[in-house]
This record gives structure tokens, sequence and C-alpha cells, in this order.
């Protein structure tokens, strides 16, 4: 390399051919802290992964599935429905998963007692619901989230419940309205 004398330009010594370069300034990731970032990212991605339900978020222990297959679950098991009738924006509703439904007990209770069918609201999201959710809105007067219907295997209201005051009152809920569920025979 050649030096000028031009002072707008800084001046660079000669490095002679066959002279090693000099060290760069490169900072360096500790191997710890990169395995502690790796290890970090993989588990908030399984966590994720793991802790989506089958038809919406949230949940966890408790074996949501879509209202349709609920409703034939439940006729062929004689076992009531649960719907959950829920919106990913509703705090009440997040208190609900995370406080309730995540709770091994009532989840183990739901999951043993109902067809639980979790029915995710998306008119904020989308502008409108499928014709068929209006239609299980209508039916069972739901106008707030969290709303939850126990109903008979034929569609029947058994019990409503509208919003979300704490473990201990949704547990009398599930099971008041579990002892109201008229038990019907497995179908062959």
């Amino acid at each position: 390399m050649e030096t000028t004398d031009n002072p707008a330009i800084p001046k660079v010594d000669a490095i002679p051919p066959g002279a090693a370069t000099p060290p760069r300034s490169q900072s360096k990731i500790s191997p710890v802290l990169l395995w502690v970032l790796l290890a970090a990212a993989l588990f908030r991605i399984v966590t994720a992964v793991t802790s989506k339900g089958d038809a919406g978020s949230g949940g966890g222990l408790v074996h949501w599935m879509g209202a349709a297959e609920a409703l034939q679950v439940a006729r062929a098991s004689g076992k009531p429905i649960l719907y959950d009738f829920t919106a990913e924006w509703c705090g009440p509703c997040r208190a609900l998963d995370s406080d309730g439904w995540a709770d091994a007990r009532v989840a183990a209770f739901v999951n043993e007692s109902f067809v639980p069918a979790r029915v995710m609201d998306r008119v904020r999201e989308e502008g409108k619901n499928p014709p068929w959710m209006d239609e299980l809105q209508q039916k069972y007067r739901v106008n707030a989230f969290p709303t939850l219907v126990v109903a008979a295997p034929d569609g029947r209201e058994i019990a409503i419940s509208q919003g979300y005051a704490g473990k201990q009152n949704l547990l009398a809920f599930l099971t008041g309205s579990r002892g109201k569920a008229p038990v019907a025979p497995v179908a062959p």
C-alpha cells in the first residue's frame, strides 16, 4: 500500500509482503452464553408449540376440539358438551385459560365429565364469524366472553355462565351443571 501526502486521506502504513496481517478486533460471544441463548430459544419454541390446543390457543390441559367434532363425540358417548366461547382479545378469557383450564384438577374433571369444545370468536380480527358459529352463539345467547355453555348431546342447554370469577366459581359451575346433565346411554 502506498501512502499519500493528501491531508484529507489518513495515512496507512504499508504492510510488507509476506508479513502477517495484524489481528482484527472482534468481540466473541462466550460459548456458554451462546448455549444459554440457544437453549432459551428452543425452550420458547417447544412451549409455544405444546401450549396450543386442538381448536384454539390456551387451555393447556383440557382436550379441546371443534364444535362439530364435539357434537359427534357427545352423541356417541352420551356426555354433555362444554362449549367455551372465547376470543383472543378477551382479558377474562386469558385469565380463565391460565387460572382455570391450566389447573390439572379442573382439566381432569372437564376431560372426564364433558366433551370440551372451544369456539373462538373472530369478529374483531376478521370482521365476521362463519355462519355456523353465529348460529351457535345465537342459540346459546352468547353476548360476552368468556361464556361457558353446558349442553346435552342433543343440543339442549343445561347451564350457562358468563365471565370468569375465579377457579372456585368455575368448579362450582362445572360440578353443578354436570349434576344437571341427563345420563344418556352410550350408542352401540
